[in-house]
């Protein structure tokens, strides 16, 4: 059976996306991801067939493209996490299929999947349990994480460079090594607890480490629930403020870093752990997304 899958323009969508690409794949469906152009090399380093969204009219809107192909291909089934997949599966009489993430949209679809745990969903929001399976891209290990960690092992990772200098300040009351990838500002002094590293990718990172801070990153905050990890946001988001209030994290105040790694943390980062485990896996969701009929 014919499924498209439509990415928005967003990496971290995208690979929301995958585990169920792949399921769809295995299960033996033909699967594309479309999405723009400049976006077409992100979808094959996934593994999977693109299907670039261009025809040469600059003023074609990225729903109305989709729509172009899905009426060219005919999928049974299209999968999304933007709007735009909606409105094409209307367009062809599919089947429209949403994906909620942490930053999850509005729209009407005939299947709704949800990778958030419901214990950090809103009250009312909808949608099939579908067990979030981190995925960030093609890692490769690299050499420094092949040696065992001398002390507890700390991810950081700060999409903001103002953030270093007051974290760094704050580290001299943490026993740990903490890990960040070498893009710090200048004049910077780097602490005796930080290992600067070329190469940090999470899916080999994250399972050595003891905890993870950030500073806002939600795909990065529902990989460290995934792995049972306690974090700390140094921004507030409603995801973060959910994981907070659940006892697997903190907000907000680089101070908070010494506690990181208090037991009442873990406990709660445990407990979200074992309830991402006891959901669904993508391979046992798939058979109710598809109408019946021949692959």
């Amino acid at each position: 059976m014919r499924v498209l899958l439509a990415a928005p323009s967003s990496t971290a969508r995208l690979h929301t996306l995958v585990p169920l690409a792949w399921a769809l794949r295995t299960a033996g469906h033909d699967v594309k991801i479309a999405g723009r152009p400049a976006f077409v090399e992100n979808i094959l380093r996934t593994g999977c067939v693109a299907a670039e969204l261009e025809d040469g009219d600059a003023e074609l809107t990225e729903s109305a493209a989709l729509v172009r192909f899905a009426r060219l291909w005919r999928p049974a089934v299209v999968v999304s996490n933007a709007p735009a997949g909606i409105t094409a599966a209307r367009e062809v009489d599919a089947k429209a299929v949403r994906v909620l993430g942490p930053s999850d949209f509005d729209g009407t679809a005939d299947h709704t999947l949800d990778v958030v745990p419901p214990s950090l969903r809103d009250k009312d929001s909808p949608g099939t349990s579908i067990r979030h399976i981190p995925y960030f891209g093609p890692a490769e290990i690299p050499n420094w994480l092949r040696r065992k960690a001398c002390r507890t092992r700390i991810l950081l990772s700060l999409t903001d460079p103002s953030w270093y200098e007051p974290v760094f300040s704050a580290l001299s009351d943490v026993d740990a090594e903490f890990v960040c990838k070498a893009e710090l500002p200048a004049g910077l002094t780097l602490p005796p607890s930080v290992k600067l590293v070329d190469s940090a990718p999470p899916s080999a990172v994250l399972p050595t480490c003891a905890a993870v801070v950030h500073d806002g990153d939600e795909t990065l905050a529902l990989a460290a629930v995934a792995y049972g990890l306690p974090q700390l946001s140094l921004t507030e988001s409603a995801f973060g403020t959910r994981v907070t209030a659940a006892g697997a994290g903190l907000t907000g105040s680089v101070e908070e870093l010494s506690r990181l790694t208090d037991d009442t943390l873990r406990a709660g980062a445990d407990a979200l752990r074992a309830e991402v485990a006891a959901l669904p896996a993508p391979r046992a969701v798939v058979a109710p997304l598809l109408p019946l009929g021949p692959l």
